[in-house]
């Protein structure tokens, strides 16, 4: 067999030219990657919808009342024009509410996309919800850049540092193109349908204040987009009193699990909380019931948030109460998929659960401002 180099000293060029790639992300530090704008613009509406993300980040610079961000669990709760419009209803003014989503969860994602929204904007209360899945956010390689971040990494073990400065060296051909050719951003609306329209029947995100109405029938597959939808308003007993806050006296209606949460989820969600105060940014975090726990008496938590997240309140509706006088057929109609609502579901809940979030913007003192 041939041997891979012809001599010793090809073989070290190779080696040179193997460590300078390798030493790229630190070698190129913060003053030689193109503008922070670039990791939104980079990317499609089939990863996000971060031409939205982008704009509101970027573009649109007035305060935020209430904004809602997380992956697609939150994406797909709370309907965006709703909460707006019964905030706007109690300011006595136009109330600015958005929803700021993407696909895959991670308190990671949370982290970065959080950063860049706090350095552009002011936000008086932040909604979110539990992104601990043990799943990292699929756009690292593109939000996480050495030179801008690196010093979140402090506090995590030296293989997942290694994994983010890699994700970091995946992302750098794109970065360092960005530098010679600025990529422009897809476009908010055109007269085709974006990747969300087509494959969950809902409006543009972008028409819906960020938002996504999925009008689709249940069907076990997210992916599955031929399932016909049916709009059901259900008939429950359910009230918006049925919201809980966490507190001494709620305490049995949450259930906390004792099983281990990665630590790089944990130190991410530090980071996130940590963001907040610096920012006079008030956050709440919402619990949101995937279709297995429908029955739950209580409300189920991965964790005992507020000791990791600085003490943001926890609020939600004990799923016995959400669907309380449902039949498993009518339940099903609320939800697009085992893990999210539909157009259903999104409704139902967020009428429920808007007086509460509007109370607890009121309680940080933005009633008139």
């Amino acid at each position: 067999m041939r041997p891979a180099f012809s001599s010793t000293r090809a073989a070290a060029a190779f080696a040179l030219l193997l460590l300078v790639l390798l030493a790229l992300p630190a070698v190129v530090g913060k003053n030689l990657l193109p503008p922070r704008e670039q990791a939104y613009s980079i990317q499609g509406w089939g990863n996000g919808p971060y031409p939205w993300i982008r704009n509101q980040i970027f573009e649109e610079t007035n305060d935020i009342d209430i904004a809602i961000l997380g992956s697609s669990h939150i994406f797909n709760a709370i309907n965006t024009p709703y909460l707006q419009a019964k905030l706007s209803a109690q300011l006595g003014r136009p109330a600015v509410v958005r929803t700021i989503a993407w696909g895959g969860a991670g308190y990671d994602g949370l982290y970065l996309i959080t950063q860049d929204l706090l350095a552009h904007r002011k936000v008086k209360l932040l909604v979110f919800y539990d992104e601990n899945t043990g799943i990292r956010n699929s756009q690292i390689p593109t939000l996480f850049r050495f030179g801008d971040d690196a010093d979140v990494l402090p506090g995590l073990s030296p293989s997942e540092s290694g994994l983010l400065y890699c994700a970091a060296l995946v992302g750098m051909p794109r970065n360092l193109l960005s530098l010679l050719r600025p990529n422009l951003p897809a476009p908010l609306i055109t007269d085709q349908t974006n990747y969300w329209t087509r494959i969950s029947h809902s409006p543009n995100p972008a028409t819906q204040l960020g938002c996504l109405s999925v009008r689709k029938g249940f069907a076990l597959d997210p992916m599955t987009t031929d399932v016909p939808f049916a709009p059901f308003t259900p008939e429950t007993s359910a009230r918006p009193a049925d919201t809980v806050v966490l507190a001494a006296d709620t305490k049995t209606n949450f259930a906390f699990s004792p099983t281990p949460i990665p630590a790089w989820q944990i130190h991410f969600a530090r980071q996130f909380a940590a963001l907040l105060p610096a920012h006079g940014v008030r956050a709440v975090m919402l619990y949101l019931p995937v279709l297995a726990e429908a029955r739950s008496p209580v409300i189920l938590e991965r964790a005992f948030w507020p000791d990791i997240l600085d003490g943001a309140p926890l609020l939600g509706i004990p799923p016995v109460k959400l669907f309380g006088g449902l039949t498993d057929a009518e339940v099903h109609q609320l939800y697009g998929d085992p893990f999210h609502f539909n157009a259903n579901g999104q409704n139902y809940f967020t009428r429920l659960i808007t007086p509460t979030l509007i109370e607890l913007y009121q309680a940080n003192g933005n009633l008139n401002n």
